[in-house]
């Protein structure tokens, strides 16, 4: 049997020589309809199977579900919050509801996530992907469940995808700063592992500088001394370039950065809301425009809906800006 295809009660039926109201009864509760026996056996093949009971089987046999999930990489994220905001508004003009999932940085959790959305009621998933691993998504589509991804491409064309001009803005706000006479730029990020957005936002950087320190940091456990001791903070020609919003704000917070007597601007970064222009108001940042994107992924997901199909593809890159 395939292993992207579901297991159904007439498989279990087949399998104990049942019929397919005994293994109905079975999974209710009704053992008092049955045989000691029989129940025993059910047990011994739903576990052996690892069988997954699709708790609104019956409903999605009569009817469409209006449930959309949405897998968040970490919705602590500004970013995250304002997508999700643009997906709803959406969603809910059209008769959907938006659920959230937090695979919390976690690509464990994430494939459990996946795997728990695929085995319920969900008519169509928006995923901000952690894994690369396109097998974990291909069994939605091979089922006719909808998918698009957000903020992060792992498809290479072939998934639906609303990205962002990582790397064409990151060029272009360096290329802004070396015309200014920054000499090296310290990029300050979590992890770039295989995230196709800090790769992309990376590359852009070291297209425009010789000289380019990366530090990895765990923003959740940010050491800001340990930070100050790897940044070259005396020289004035060192740019800081922060490629997450939280950890911006974090920096602008606890540096003298803003306070010092030059008027040069020494830090940057993507950000996804308003607050760091508020801490910083003569600054430039890269503005993201994640309401935007999410907007944007629910309509991908809708069109789908309407044109009864999933091999519709679609890649939208909604700009970023320096400004």
């Amino acid at each position: 049997m395939d292993k992207t295809k579901k297991l159904t009660i007439k498989d279990i039926a087949t399998k104990a020589n049942v019929s397919t109201a005994t293994v109905s009864r079975y999974l209710n509760g009704q053992l008092n309809q049955m045989s000691e026996k029989t129940a025993a056996k059910l047990k011994k093949i739903i576990k052996e199977t690892a069988y997954i009971r699709n708790s609104a089987a019956v409903q999605l046999a009569k009817q469409k579900s209006n449930l959309i999930a949405v897998i968040a990489s970490n919705i602590d994220e500004y970013f995250s919050s304002e997508y999700f905001k643009g997906i709803v508004s959406i969603l809910s003009a059209q008769g959907y509801i938006g659920v959230l999932f937090d695979s919390n940085s976690d690509k464990i959790i994430e494939s459990a996530l996946l795997e728990s959305v695929y085995n319920q009621n969900f008519a169509g998933l928006i995923l901000q992907p952690l894994s690369t691993d396109r097998r974990l998504i291909e069994k939605f589509s091979n089922n006719h469940i909808p998918v698009v991804l957000i903020d992060r491409d792992i498809g290479n064309g072939e998934i639906s995808a609303v990205t962002t001009n990582n790397f064409q803005v990151t060029k272009f706000a360096m290329t802004s700063f070396l015309d200014k006479g920054f000499k090296k730029v310290t990029i300050i990020t979590e992890p770039v592992n295989d995230i196709s957005t800090r790769v992309e936002r990376v590359a852009g950087a070291r297209s425009v500088f010789d000289h380019v320190q990366l530090i990895e940091v765990d923003t959740d456990h940010l050491d800001l001394a340990e930070l100050s001791d790897k940044i070259d903070i005396k020289n004035s020609k060192n740019l800081l370039f922060v490629l997450k919003e939280r950890l911006l704000i974090q920096l602008i917070a606890n540096t003298d950065l803003l306070n010092e007597t030059t008027s040069q601007q020494r830090l940057t970064g993507f950000v996804d809301t308003n607050i760091p222009k508020y801490l910083a108001p003569k600054y430039k940042f890269i503005q993201q425009s994640p309401y935007l994107m999410g907007a944007t992924a629910a309509e991908i997901l809708m069109a789908q809906f309407l044109e009864q199909q999933t091999t519709d593809i679609k890649q939208i890159v909604i700009p970023s800006h320096f400004e």
